[in-house]
């Protein structure tokens, strides 16, 4: 990885390249986990992936997915994945960046987890980093097996710092807390407690508790494959599934796995007969093959019937005969409602006609009638998108995935199944109603469908401690080019077989598939939350704020940078006090247990101060954070009141290199004469730079598009990518070459022609001709 022009990165005697302040590290591909953690440990900062196999290199356990010890709480070691080196037979090949947030073409870094693509031998990769907890402690919990469940149930609903939950099948639980001291202290008499009213006895153990589970792993990794069974079933279906290895197992299986995940490993079977038997068995409780210990088949892609020739017919009467003349527009002037997105993209032509489907059956014969005509297909949801995604292609067939808004929430399994429709406000609003949460926040929430948010892989200020939406899709349902349905993904862990295809889908902006219902993740519900705004004399004490926070082991849940050019027009806007002189605001969010949120709150204030902020508030309930954050939500409007439109852009970059992009922005907006305010979320180092202009005055005009190419050109600079969460649509298509280059976009282009040999689905977007 050519990241070395970042200064404050040291690269250690076994290889492990640490940023501390942009929470990377990049590696071998042959160390180990293990290896990478000690090194780690010194910058008070971890890879959450700790393998039970501690020998097994980090390029093993990327191509499992595996997620260790605490995958409850962290997931896999796909969600860490942020760029890789593969040796290929035409050369190296780099694929990823330093940033969290990339929506640039498709997530071939996150899709190598699981070998969702297969493009190489890994030599090095690059991954997130999260702070080493401020105190772990280890409960081993001895017991009946009945009652050993139950708690583990009642634990899944009580709203803990849970790491682990692993299990022995023989009457042994062991149980992980982390966190702040007095959270975990003030958790473990929770946990004692409910112990306690299961007549469990339980034994603190905090430096031998995982050798039990280090040996069960370490016979189960000797095994044959075909000797060791890794299933993962849903948590209300674990009773059943450990009575069925029990049944079907002899005196000699050992059966554990971790019950928050819902994984078992069953090793070993007597033969190949009862083997079968019990795979079949547990498949009928909804189990899906796990593959922690062992990479899955590389799952092929699709096999489409092709087309032998064109239909002939009303094209129109076949479409309405499966939506219905209600659910069909193909008047011209309802058309043109279709034409354009959120962006300022414009279309060239019309649309042929706008189907709004209510169900992936209907999507899937809608599908089937346009390949029989070789219609070109763009889905659209809200139409929020701000990179010409949804834009129609001339002639095209736009499908409309709006009424599909069903949402059901299992709240034991803390999943939420969802159509592609959903609004993602709504979605949030029903998992907090049950005690759940769904943390991508993108700012059109209000208005943006669940489908579009997948399409581009949104993110929101909340990403920076919480992950992109492809963090928390376990699932997903979808119409491919030749009107066939296909499923991806367990479901459940993240671990199955066709995760890695999912990955590869998150984000394709519907040149793939069409993406109808998808199964997301929940966590549980932040018990608190505080707000803390700081304002700052100029924009480089504020941006080396922002880096002295992301090194200081705090990661808050939003970390929100506007430049002096926004506040003035904020304040223009809303007379709220903003003083004229700033040069930089930043807004922090701590959320979390209270007594978490307590300390991080104080200390991100003591950091703004020791920065040199002019003025610091510190939020002291639910209206002073309404308040706090009111100036972020206004500032569309806002500088609708400098110029009548703008060229809104999102910008990933590390985040040690803000200040210096911030920098390079404001002399582009000299060097074209058009205002450019740079707002966004530091944290994460994406920023959206949005250049104001006037449609009407023709000179600015001219000017837009060089500006824009110039501030792509500062991006890339250093070490960034041109969207965040936007995606690339038809707005940044030219651009991708720069980009990417002609290496791994030849590569994106085979994996186009897998998905969509004839090229329908949204031409003309994300992948340069």
């Amino acid at each position: 990885m050519n990241y070395s022009a970042q200064p404050d990165m040291t690269t250690t005697s076994t290889g492990f390249t640490i940023n501390a302040g942009a929470l990377l590290a990049s590696a071998p591909a042959t160390a180990t986990a293990t290896a990478l953690n000690e090194a780690l440990a010194a910058y008070g900062l971890c890879l959450p992936v700790a393998p039970l196999h501690t020998d097994a290199t980090l390029a093993e356990l990327v191509a499992c997915n595996s997620g260790g010890r605490y995958r409850l709480y962290s997931g896999p070691i796909g969600r860490y994945v942020r760029a890789a080196t593969l040796e290929t037979a035409s050369g190296l090949l780099h694929v990823g960046g330093p940033t969290l947030k990339r929506a640039t073409g498709y997530n071939l870094h996150r899709a190598l987890a699981g070998q969702g693509v297969r493009l190489g031998d890994l030599r090095e990769l690059t991954f997130n980093l999260r702070p080493l907890p401020a105190m772990t402690t280890l409960y081993l919990v001895a017991g009946p097996l009945d009652r050993l469940l139950m708690l583990a149930a009642d634990l899944m609903t009580a709203n803990l710092e849970l790491r682990a939950l692993a299990f022995d099948a023989g009457g042994l639980l062991l149980i992980a807390l982390a966190g702040l001291p007095e959270v975990v202290t003030r958790q473990s008499q929770q946990v004692l407690a409910m112990a306690d009213l299961h007549q469990l006895a339980v034994t603190r153990d905090p430096a031998n508790g995982w050798r039990h589970w280090e040996e069960l792993a370490r016979r189960h990794c000797a095994l044959p494959a075909d000797q060791r069974l890794d299933m993962t079933l849903p948590r209300s279906k674990l009773a059943e599934g450990i009575a069925a290895c029990r049944q079907i197992g002899d005196a000699a299986t050992t059966i554990w796995g971790d019950l928050g995940v819902g994984s078992i490993h069953v090793t070993p079977l007597p033969d190949a007969r009862r083997y079968a038997t019990l795979k079949a068995q547990l498949a009928t409780l909804g189990a899906q093959p796990c593959y922690e210990f062992g990479p899955p088949p590389q799952p092929p892609y699709p096999t489409l019937t092709p087309r032998k020739h064109q239909t002939p017919g009303d094209c129109i009467a076949a479409l309405k005969q499966v939506v219905g003349d209600r659910y069909l527009i193909h008047h011209p002037d309802q058309l043109a409602v279709y034409g354009q997105d959120a962006s300022i993209a414009e279309a060239e032509a019309l649309p042929y006609a706008v189907a709004l489907p209510a169900s992936t059956a209907e999507v899937a014969a809608l599908m089937q009638i346009a390949a029989a005509h070789d219609l070109p297909v763009v889905t659209r949801g809200a139409g929020s998108g701000l990179a010409g995604g949804a834009v129609p292609t001339p002639g095209c067939l736009v499908i409309g995935l709006n009424r599909m808004e069903q949402i059901t929430i299992d709240r034991g399994q803390q999943v939420a199944h969802v159509g592609a429709g959903v609004i993602t406000a709504e979605l949030q609003r029903a998992a907090e109603r049950v005690g759940l949460f769904y943390p991508p926040d993108p700012s059109s929430q209000a208005a943006s469908t669940i489908g579009g948010n997948i399409a581009c892989n949104a993110g929101g200020p909340r990403c920076l401690k919480y992950g992109v939406t492809a963090d928390y899709v376990l699932g997903l349902t979808t119409v491919l080019a030749d009107g066939s349905i296909a499923r991806y993904g367990d479901g459940l862990a993240g671990q199955g077989e066709s995760d890695g295809l999912v990955q590869l889908l998150v984000g394709s902006e519907g040149t793939l598939a069409v993406i109808t219902e998808a199964t997301l993740r929940l966590i549980p519900l932040p018990r608190a939350r505080r707000t803390t705004m700081a304002i700052f004399a100029d924009l480089a004490a504020a941006c080396a704020t922002v880096e002295r926070i992301m090194a200081s082991g705090i990661i808050p849940a939003s970390l929100e940078l506007m430049d002096d050019t926004t506040i003035a027009a904020v304040e223009a806007y809303l007379r709220i006090g903003l003083p004229a002189d700033a040069g930089a605001m930043l807004l922090m969010l701590a959320d979390g247990e209270p007594e978490a949120v307590e300390r991080d709150a104080a200390a991100l204030a003591e950091l703004a101060k020791a920065g040199g902020a002019q003025r610091v508030a510190v939020a002291r309930n639910a209206t002073d954070e309404a308040n706090l954050w009111q100036a972020r939500r206004v500032i569309a409007p806002a500088l609708a009141r400098i110029r009548p439109n703008r060229l809104g852009e999102d910008i990933s970059v590390p985040v040690t290199r803000i200040a210096e992009c911030v920098g390079q922005i404001k002399q582009v907006s000299a060097t074209y004469g058009l205002p450019i305010v740079v707002f966004g979320h530091a944290g994460d180092g994406n920023l959206h730079p949005n250049i104001l202009f006037d449609a009407r005055n023709p000179t600015e005009v001219a000017r837009l598009w060089p500006c824009a190419e110039a501030v792509f050109k500062v991006a890339l600079a250093v070490g960034g990518t041109l969207s965040g969460e936007h995606g690339i649509g038809t707005l940044k298509r030219p651009f991708m070459t720069q980009a990417l280059g002609e290496a791994q976009l030849a590569v994106q282009r085979q994996i186009k022609a897998h998905f969509d040999p004839t090229g329908r689905l949204n031409p003309g977007k994300v992948l340069p001709v």
